[in-house]
């Protein structure tokens, strides 16, 4: 799964759709506000992104993507490979959250 990722955000050249973007929002929680699920250009799905207010910057959002614990290691599900498919994501995701 992760070569496949890898392999297609190498192959982007031009920005990513963010789509069909899902938030569920929970009782804040030392600044955890929900979790996202979304689609990248209609073929990607990513759930349970979670989503927390920036320390600094209330009205800002910062992501955390989901792990797995297997033994003592953690290891990441999914997650951006460049700092602009983060900020895409970031920046999608903060304007569905102006919506509610």
């Amino acid at each position: 799964m992760m070569l496949i990722l890898m392999n297609y955000y190498k192959l982007l050249k031009a920005n990513m759709k963010v789509s069909k973007i899902i938030i569920k929002q929970i009782i804040p929680d030392k600044g955890h506000i929900g979790f996202v699920s979304c689609v990248i250009d209609n073929w990607l799905f990513l759930n349970n992104i979670a989503v927390f207010t920036r320390l600094n910057k209330p009205e800002e959002v910062r992501l955390v993507f989901p792990e797995k614990k297997v033994g003592d290691k953690k290891i990441n599900l999914f997650y951006p490979l460049t700092s602009s498919a983060y900020y895409e994501l970031e920046k999608a995701i903060q304007e569905k959250l102006k919506q509610i």
